[in-house]
């Protein structure tokens, strides 16, 4: 067994650290223990005074300006990769775990795992009682973590290391307003019942809610565009049918809406039965296309399965 040393603390190094912030509480306890008793627990370092576990306490004493903490000093012929395990065993064994911690320890190892050919998602998914898939989907969390909005990077920080979340979760997340956000993460996140399958299912309909509320939102924006052109286009009309056009331009939307369809209609028939289309119907037809989302190839195979049984 290693033997217990004790240590001043400003020899100590901790360059190379991995900075996970754990759960506030357990270090608040951490703090009023080691003012009250002393640190009793050693940490451990290696023989260049490197702190591999125990930076906490570390941190703790230099703020309570403790000089002297006990230590324990591993041996001159532990591997890289050994070490770079014990600082994960040890980060799991002290303290809660919050899923950003798990994408830190992730950026923070993994060259090294890569370096000696040992798969990392395999050994953390170990340790965590988990599948290699958990750790897997955390990491790729990690990877758009930046780009996300603060409010989503806030549920992240609290989130507990053992759920199990999907990425497309977060992303969804980013879209929801912030009402319903907080709906989302109370009614679901913060649900310890709920499974993998089920969080992925509610991710669906709430990702489905916004899909509808987007393209009604581009569908209002593209008519409001389009009688805008019209308005402009009729100002600079001086023909005598200018009166005219315009009292027609006063037509509601949903006769807009049907006009559009109309012309989809037409536009797709004329594809199915190889007619001539020119280029400026079929740029018009594909905007139109892309804000209502509509398809008739269904009705337009029926119009043709009956065309040759009157044919037959």
């Amino acid at each position: 067994m290693s033997k217990i040393i004790e240590m001043s603390v400003a020899t100590l190094n901790m360059l190379n650290v991995i900075d996970v912030e754990g759960d506030n509480i357990s270090f608040e306890n951490l703090t009023e223990s080691i003012s009250t008793y002393g640190v009793k627990e050693p940490i451990f370092v290696d023989s260049k005074n490197n702190v591999i576990s125990g930076c906490r306490r570390v941190l703790v004493s230099q703020d309570l300006l403790i000089e002297t903490i006990p230590a324990i000093v591993i041996a001159d012929n532990t591997t890289e990769i050994e070490i770079e395990k014990l600082k994960i065993d040890f980060l799991l064994t002290n303290r809660n775990i919050s899923y950003l911690d798990i994408i830190k320890i992730y950026y923070h190892q993994h060259s090294v795992f890569e370096k000696y050919n040992e798969p990392y998602t395999i050994y953390m998914a170990k340790l965590k009682d988990c599948t290699q898939r958990d750790i897997q989907s955390k990491v790729k969390a990690g990877r758009t973590y930046s780009t996300l909005p603060d409010k989503v990077k806030k549920i992240i920080q609290s989130l507990d290391s053992t759920k199990k979340v999907p990425l497309k979760t977060f992303k969804v997340m980013s879209k929801i307003e912030k009402g319903d956000l907080n709906n989302f993460v109370k009614e679901v996140l913060e649900s310890q019942d709920i499974t993998h399958k089920q969080l992925a299912s509610i991710t669906s309909q709430y990702e489905e809610q916004f899909n509808r509320k987007e393209r009604s939102h581009d569908t209002n924006k593209w008519i409001k565009e389009s009688k805008a052109k019209k308005e402009e286009t009729l100002s600079n009309d001086t023909s005598p049918l200018n009166e005219l056009h315009s009292s027609a331009n006063n037509v509601d939307n949903n006769s807009v809406i049907v006009m559009n369809i109309k012309k989809v209609f037409q536009y797709d028939i004329k594809k199915y039965f190889n007619q001539s289309i020119d280029t400026t119907e079929e740029r018009d037809v594909k905007v139109i296309q892309s804000n209502l989302n509509l398809n008739f190839k269904e009705e337009i195979e029926l119009i043709s399965s009956l065309l040759q049984k009157e044919v037959a």
